[in-house]
């Protein structure tokens, strides 16, 4: 059954939303890797956000059916679906190109479309793959354009795979997470997840750590520093994937995910204001995943209300 008019409105604001904070992390992640290890942020990124969201658990009205009884075995599984894509996105970007691994994951709604037929034997809206062809064209082009970038040949590295992997993986975890655990709410489903994925990535940072792989800062935190790491702790993970959770659950995984290739033309516009001028190739690109984006949802609401 297509969403409804209301719901196609709630998720257009929530995933925009998501992309908005997702693409502000861009510069200010680039910021705190200059002087902190990879492993630390990602892992202090779940760490930071688990409390404001057991605070929305505690806040938030309950359920009006009593949920189903909790399967540990598919918390698990959720839970290291999470991890999975945290650390193959983090290797995944180290051995690969940075243009080429921009690409990769400007190509996710791609997989989330193969994976939702897959798994769901769903089928795509009218007129979505005209949209999927705008929003990964434009969000190439949005790459292609970046300012500085070094030109040549951009070459397989062998991490491309793994970020296609880790694509696979959120894909996944978004499917089961609502078929599992959307009785729960979208806070409580984003709580528990984030909960166990938390645990398992610390025990990843302590194998690294154990085989001299992580690297303890050698100074503390500046108070901006800080700021910026309880920005992407309480934003990144917190509000984000609490937001994403909940436009997942309104229009499904592969039109979720065009919204996500929003996020680098937000990180566009933020670095603009900071006074990084965008290329006409980067407005040209972004002007095209949000066209590509916009008229995808006109073209749901006025099927909507029929």
């Amino acid at each position: 059954m297509s969403p409804s008019v209301g719901a196609l409105r709630r998720a257009s604001l929530v995933l925009l939303l998501a992309a908005l904070i997702w693409g502000s992390m861009i510069p200010v992640l680039a910021a705190l890797a200059e002087h902190y290890d990879n492993w630390l942020l990602s892992w202090s990124r779940y760490i930071l956000g688990l409390p404001v969201l057991w605070l929305a658990v505690l806040l938030s009205k309950r359920p009006a059916a009593p949920p189903r009884p909790l399967q540990w075995g598919r918390l698990l599984r959720l839970g290291t679906a999470m991890t999975a894509f945290s650390v193959l996105y983090t290797f995944g970007v180290a051995h690969a190109h940075p243009a080429t691994s921009a690409i990769v994951l400007m190509c996710g709604p791609i997989w989330a479309t193969l994976l939702s037929r897959v798994m769901l034997g769903s089928t795509t809206p009218s007129g979505f793959l005209f949209t999927l062809v705008l929003v990964v064209a434009g969000g190439i082009v949005v790459v292609l354009g970046t300012p500085g970038r070094a030109p040549g040949s951009f070459g397989l590295q062998g991490g491309e795979g793994l970020l296609v992997i880790a694509q696979l993986c959120w894909s996944w975890y978004s499917i089961r997470a609502q078929q599992w655990l959307s009785d729960r709410g979208q806070i409580a489903l984003s709580a528990l997840t984030s909960t166990v994925a938390s645990v398992l990535l610390g025990l990843v940072c302590a194998v690294v750590w154990a085989l001299g792989g992580l690297v303890w800062p050698t100074r503390p935190p500046t108070p901006v520093e800080w700021g910026m790491v309880a920005w992407i702790g309480v934003l990144g993970v917190a509000v984000a994937v609490l937001l994403w959770n909940t436009g997942v659950s309104l229009v499904g995984v592969p039109v979720a995910s065009l919204f996500a290739n929003s996020a680098p033309v937000f990180a566009i516009g933020l670095a603009a204001l900071m006074g990084r001028e965008p290329s006409w190739m980067q407005v040209a690109g972004g002007f095209v995943v949000l066209a590509g984006i916009a008229q995808h949802q006109i073209r749901q609401t006025r099927a909507a209300r029929r």
